[in-house]
């Protein structure tokens, strides 16, 4: 066994995996159920990725709140629309993430029921 490049993304593999875990690149004979392990690692790592981006947007509106309060002296004085923007954004943001993660744990749960699923594929999904 040794670490190759993948001929696809360039990124180092073992040579003796028959997918490519960053680019999903077949190297070799791959069964279908290493396609699928692949395709639910990958979706499992997207929902990882979409929850810490939610939890990023939500920081950045409470950030922007912080700033609105601090900016109207304790909500005594009128704020400037800096705050505003930047709620306004994080706002629509914030659903535009959670609407890509509903989709993505869709996904994840149709893959669930589609699939007799093995011991690995379980552990993935």
């Amino acid at each position: 066994m040794s670490i190759i490049p993948c001929s696809e993304c360039g990124k180092k593999v073992s040579s003796l995996t028959a997918i490519c875990p960053h680019c999903g690149h077949q190297a070799g004979e791959a069964s279908d159920e290493d396609l699928a392990i692949f395709r639910a690692r990958k979706l499992r790592d997207r929902i990882y990725r979409l929850n810490m981006v939610s939890y990023l947007v939500i920081t950045l509106f409470l950030a922007a709140f912080g700033w609105y309060w601090w900016d109207s002296s304790g909500f005594s004085q009128a704020s400037s629309a800096g705050p505003f923007i930047l709620m306004a954004i994080t706002a629509i943001a914030y659903l535009v993430v959670r609407a890509l993660l509903f989709h993505a744990r869709s996904q994840q749960k149709s893959m669930r029921q589609n699939r007799k699923m093995s011991s690995d594929l379980r552990r993935n999904l």
